[in-house]
């Protein structure tokens, strides 16, 4: 080391160089990127022009939204996946690209939406494809502790997010069906919710417990404006942003000095305890808005706890 430390040790916390190929560096307090970061970024842009202008894509993604009654989330997702100039491909380019993705050590989530995406062109173009799909790997779904929770609603300082945080707590509601709800959507006085607007296209009645009520009826008395959102965005007049909501929790947890909380190991939270306390999976079905009751029954499944207790109760002994 020359004398005076190493390079970094010369700025402060906040304008350090880094060295990385894809991180972004500060000097004299500006925020700089790197040239290839400002290159790919042009690039993404031509690239992302030159699709709209593609009416073999146009015509795709109209198929998929069409014909095989895709969300737009979920064919955008998947178009996205596809390299430059695929729309061009034959059957056999097709074919040749689907086996080289499944020797990548991508995950398995990726190689899955590129098998759909391929077979889904190739009845539009009339190949054949007819490879069966990889399989997805099933990671277990995280709840957060209760004595976390505890610390998590001991520093919310915010009438919104409190209120917010509880109303998923007792709910189980996705996020989007939670930032999308209406003053007009909760019955203080019958005690329940009524969720629009869905994942699966159904719309349900969800019961709230009252200690919920009781920190509803503090925030909505705290509004003085006309907004129709339950939970609105003061800066744009509408419902509150999912990244809003994300960054909230993520501060909040590191306040409470716990590990990072997301809104769905919120929802997965009112799930894992409710089959705790025994409650029926049916009920739970009805209420978490699943078309199929084995999406809920992996809480019974993948449930730790349930499982320690079932197996100290049955365990043989030698």
């Amino acid at each position: 080391k020359r004398r005076g430390g190493d390079l970094n040790s010369r700025f402060p916390r906040g304008n350090r160089i880094s060295s990385g190929p894809r991180e972004k560096y500060t000097l004299n307090g500006k925020k700089r990127y790197k040239m290839e970061e400002l290159l790919n970024l042009d690039q993404k842009k031509e690239y992302s022009k030159n699709r709209e202008a593609d009416e073999n894509y146009q015509d795709f993604y109209r198929y998929l939204r069409g014909i095989k009654n895709l969300a737009a989330s979920t064919s955008n997702r998947m178009l996205s996946r596809m390299p430059k100039g695929w729309t061009n491909w034959n059957e056999n380019d097709v074919n040749e690209f689907y086996f080289k993705t499944l020797d990548k050590s991508c995950s398995s989530t990726h190689k899955r939406q590129i098998h759909y995406c391929l077979k889904y062109f190739s009845e539009f173009k009339g190949y054949h494809f007819d490879n069966k799909p990889p399989r997805v790997h099933k990671k277990c779904r995280k709840n957060v502790e209760l004595e976390d929770v505890w610390k998590l609603l001991d520093v919310v300082d915010s009438d919104k997010y409190l209120a917010l945080i509880l109303t998923q707590l007792y709910t189980g509601l996705r996020p989007s069906e939670l930032l999308a709800l209406k003053i007009e959507d909760l019955d203080i006085d019958k005690r329940i919710i009524t969720v629009k607007n869905t994942k699966t296209y159904r719309d349900r009645i969800v019961p709230i417990h009252k200690k919920a009520l009781t920190i509803l009826r503090k925030y909505l008395a705290s509004r003085d404006d006309s907004n129709p959102h339950l939970f609105y965005s003061k800066y744009k007049k509408a419902q509150l942003n999912l990244q809003i909501y994300q960054k909230a929790l993520r501060e909040y947890s590191e306040k409470a000095k716990i590990k990072r909380v997301t809104p769905y190991q919120i929802r997965h939270t009112f799930a894992t305890q409710f089959i705790e306390n025994g409650g029926d999976i049916l009920i739970l079905k009805n209420i978490m808005g699943h078309s199929d009751i084995k999406t809920t029954e992996g809480y019974v499944h993948e449930n730790a706890n349930m499982i320690k207790k079932g197996y100290d109760k049955a365990c043989p002994e030698f």
